[in-house]
């Protein structure tokens, strides 16, 4: 009978050692940090999101735990659940120009390139320490739309050149259509014209497109 009772009583002991070895969110933050600072973003993002439900279930909210998990999805390539993430960080104030520029560009590693372009024109207008970086990206995404259309285009003109000789009517058909694909191009080449005036791959296409388009 004793050792029955004494069965009973150490096996209650392993449990509530057991129960008292269950992890807080204090735990789980502590160990999203080392995480983190030894590179290991899966494991720190899931760190992150055990600590935030916790929290989020003892009716406490820790606002630091959102940014930082937004930032080990997006080193972790996780880029839906980073703007997720950072949104929230948003919508609590807490560090909001860095979560706007991490944000700006998960949506363009996501290439939702309007959401980027909304969120960028708002870090350049309340984050003046980081306009320069909203305006890097804004510039990056204009040149390239720009670039490839007006490259595209100037394809179709050289393709076309053979024909003034031979079929007048083709060529005059086929220069309209690069005439119009330019026009596209400028909307964005402008575009990038007003962050960096000075870029050369811009200007020279601007400048071209401009000389097709006024038939010189």
């Amino acid at each position: 009978m004793n050792k029955i009772v004494t069965g009973v009583f150490v096996l209650f002991i392993l449990t509530l050692s057991g129960w008292s070895q269950d992890k807080t969110a204090r735990d789980y933050k502590i160990e999203a940090a080392e995480a983190y600072n030894a590179k290991d973003y899966v494991k720190g993002l899931e760190a992150f999101e055990k600590a935030i439900v916790l929290y989020e279930d003892a009716g406490e909210i820790d606002t630091s735990l959102y940014f930082n998990a937004a930032v080990c999805a997006y080193k972790s390539d996780d880029y839906e659940k980073a703007v997720s993430y950072f949104t929230t960080s948003l919508n609590m104030g807490y560090k909001s120009c860095s979560a706007m520029l991490f944000k700006a560009n998960s949506l363009r590693k996501l290439e939702k390139y309007d959401e980027m372009e909304e969120i960028c024109n708002q870090g350049t207008a309340t984050c003046k320490g980081s306009a320069d970086k909203f305006n890097e990206i804004l510039l990056n995404y204009y040149r390239k739309e720009g670039l490839e259309i007006y490259n595209n285009a100037a394809k179709v003109q050289a393709a076309a050149t053979p024909l003034i000789q031979s079929d007048k009517a083709k060529y005059d058909s086929e220069m309209e259509k690069v005439k119009t694909e330019f026009r596209r191009a400028l909307i964005w080449l402008n575009k990038a014209k007003n962050i960096d005036p000075a870029d050369q791959s811009v200007n020279d296409a601007i400048d071209g497109a401009n000389k097709v388009i006024n038939g010189q």
